[in-house]
């Protein structure tokens, strides 16, 4: 038996409200990795500024949905006295509440697909190439929700769902769902080319019994957050294209899990960074000249254990000089730079 408007509608409020407090426990655990170092705060020049912006444009608008949505079921079950009752309030499609609610839930979804697109490209060198079609599928899903509010505001009566808005809202989170795949299968892709490179130059007398590598963990980070943030949207679509009253607490889901998604990747991202872990008998050749005109080259074969302070310098110098799945181990970097991958060497 499907849901009433207004009984969806109080289901709908209810899941905000457990999504958003599960959302908040891992904003602040974010917020601090993001912000603070061994207990004391980063300097302004080592806090990723674009990713803290992001997480407060969530925060704001998450906060202010789930505000409006409490006002809405405030309004609608004790406020108004009037004909039609609780049905009536939310059935008012022009109404402020109505709309404002509508564009949280796109402008959470955009933001979110936003912010991958932004990972994929920094991963990728930023290489504009590589995200062109994403970024012309994210512009694409843009038009498509100015159209739907536009349609919105001027429907006075009835469903978000309804009517003319139906084609263009599953237009929307089919582009939402396309880009979300495309972006995150592009960064896992990436990756997995340089763990595949990395693996060429490992010794094959490596024990089994080897820890899972960083980027490997990274992976399935990415791809477990994005396939979270899929299934929102899956959901989403379906509850839009059937017309009923499940889009209601199906909307609830899908704009607190874009944060949540986002937070957790911060979360799992960072603990892979301070996590120690080893490579063992790492052979790697470097063949390189010096800013100081020296030339050095020989062979690295030990040992060796990374700790948090060395992986933060060693994981992005590998991905800078790997990423494009280079086959020649020969790294330009500067001296400073090849210290980064002289670590403790236990003999």
């Amino acid at each position: 038996m499907a849901l009433s408007l207004p009984a969806a509608e109080l289901a709908a409020t209810f899941v905000a409200c457990v999504l958003y407090g599960i959302y908040l426990v891992t904003l602040g655990i974010a917020g601090t990795l993001l912000t603070t170092e061994s207990g004391r705060l980063k300097p302004r020049s080592r806090i990723h500024w674009v990713v803290v912006v992001v997480s407060i444009i969530l925060f704001v608008n998450a906060t202010l949905d789930l505000a409006i949505s409490i006002s809405m079921a405030v309004q609608a079950f004790v406020s108004y006295t009037g004909p039609g009752g609780a049905a009536h309030v939310f059935t008012e499609a022009s109404s402020w509440r109505t709309f404002t609610k509508s564009l949280s839930v796109g402008l959470q979804s955009l933001t979110g697909d936003a912010i991958l697109i932004y990972r994929c490209w920094y991963i990728w060198s930023k290489s504009w190439l590589v995200i062109a079609f994403p970024l012309l599928l994210w512009v694409t899903n843009i038009a498509c929700l100015t159209r739907t509010l536009f349609l919105l505001e001027r429907l006075e009566y009835g469903q978000v769902n309804s009517g003319n808005l139906v084609p263009w809202g599953m237009a929307f989170w089919t582009l939402t769902i396309c880009t979300n795949s495309l972006a995150t299968s592009l960064i896992v892709w990436c990756l997995w080319r340089v763990e595949k490179q990395n693996k060429k130059f490992r010794s094959p007398n490596l024990p089994p019994n080897q820890p899972e590598s960083a980027l490997n963990r990274a992976m399935r980070n990415i791809a477990e957050s994005g396939m979270i943030y899929t299934a929102a949207s899956i959901l989403q679509l379906a509850a839009f294209a059937s017309q009923g009253t499940l889009n209601y607490p199906a909307s609830a889901v899908t704009l607190h899990s874009v944060g949540i998604t986002f937070n957790l990747i911060i979360i799992r991202g960072a603990t892979i960074r301070e996590n120690t872990y080893a490579v063992s008998e790492t052979e790697v050749r470097f063949s390189q000249s010096l800013a100081t005109g020296i030339r050095t080259s020989g062979n690295v074969e030990s040992q060796t254990t990374f700790g948090p302070e060395d992986k933060s310098e060693v994981l992005p110098k590998i991905h800078n000089c790997m990423t494009m799945g280079q086959a020649n181990p020969r790294f330009s970097l500067s001296k400073s730079e090849i210290d980064c991958f002289r670590p403790r060497v236990l003999k």
